[in-house]
């Protein structure tokens, strides 16, 4: 190449570099404010344009992965699927966040044994102490909602030991208790607020009885005068009454049974968590919290 096309090759790079890179510092800015605000689905956009028009490969897989982060914080699900996928193929060495990324992914998408084989891949003893706690956390969590007590158990013994005793109570205290059966709720139901009083809900079972009380007494009192509209009206709420008595009684149970397990990973996971350091960016830094 001759000095002269050197030369014009030269002043075309020094024209055009400098838009790009405040181009691309403009838009990490703007997307970090689109998350900021709580517009994740409008920060994972602005990423994902600014990784197509990345050409460095480290970057561009950092930039792929936030758009995924910001997506699935979007309940995005689908495209923060993909997102992970381009993330992974463009910077293989970004395995470990983008396995750690998968597993919240699926997890809170309640496929459990997706979740599970994730962080099973990146909490083990080799990895460094921050990043091994949290997965170690958020696996015994997972295990947890599997039933497989034992599993749970063993990955705790990976975290930092910190909480170890109280995370490994928490796990005896659910096993040793029992879930209510929605259907015995829902039979319960039948007389009134009594499938509510089976799941604890005392408030919802006095609110119920009382209710149908109510509405049986009027519907009495209006045979007893002949008011048939009377009795069309008030029977008609006496059924939407009785019949939420069954209904409720049933769903008390699954909410109690949810109750105890939320009450149980809450104890486990604590504040374990991940987040991306934004202002590290176009360089991916995970932040570790537990």
């Amino acid at each position: 190449m001759t000095t002269s096309r050197l030369l014009i090759v030269g002043l075309l790079w020094a024209t055009l570099a400098p838009p790009l890179q405040a181009d691309t510092s403009a838009g990490l800015t703007l997307a970090t404010e689109l998350a900021a605000d709580g517009n994740h689905a409008g920060a994972a956009l602005e990423y994902r344009r600014l990784a197509m028009d990345t050409s460095d490969p480290k970057s561009k897989g950092a930039i792929y992965w936030m758009a995924a982060y910001d997506y699935m914080k979007a309940q995005r699900f689908a495209q923060a699927e993909r997102m992970l996928s381009q993330s992974e193929n463009t910077t293989p060495e970004l395995e470990t966040e983008v396995y750690l990324l998968r597993g919240e992914h699926s997890r809170v998408r309640n496929r459990l044994r997706e979740a599970a084989f994730y962080l099973e891949s990146i909490a083990h003893p080799e990895q460094d102490a921050a990043l091994r706690t949290v997965a170690a956390k958020k696996l015994a969590a997972v295990r947890l909602q599997m039933r497989d007590f034992e599993g749970a158990r063993e990955v705790l013994t990976l975290a930092e030991p910190t909480d170890l005793n109280a995370n490994m109570e928490a796990i005896r205290t659910y096993e040793a208790g029992k879930d209510k059966n929605h259907v015995v709720g829902g039979l319960l139901g039948l007389i009134p607020g009594v499938g509510y009083a089976y799941s604890g809900e005392y408030a919802n079972a006095a609110r119920s009885l009382l209710l149908n009380a109510l509405c049986i007494w009027g519907l009495v009192e209006f045979v007893e005068e002949e008011q048939w509209g009377g009795v069309a009206l008030v029977g008609f709420a006496e059924a939407t009454f009785y019949s939420g008595s069954i209904y409720g009684g049933a769903d008390a149970a699954v909410r109690y049974n949810q109750r105890r397990l939320d009450q149980a990973i809450e104890a486990i996971e604590g504040d374990a968590r991940f987040t991306p350091d934004r202002a590290t960016l176009p360089v991916l830094t995970l932040k570790y919290r537990f």
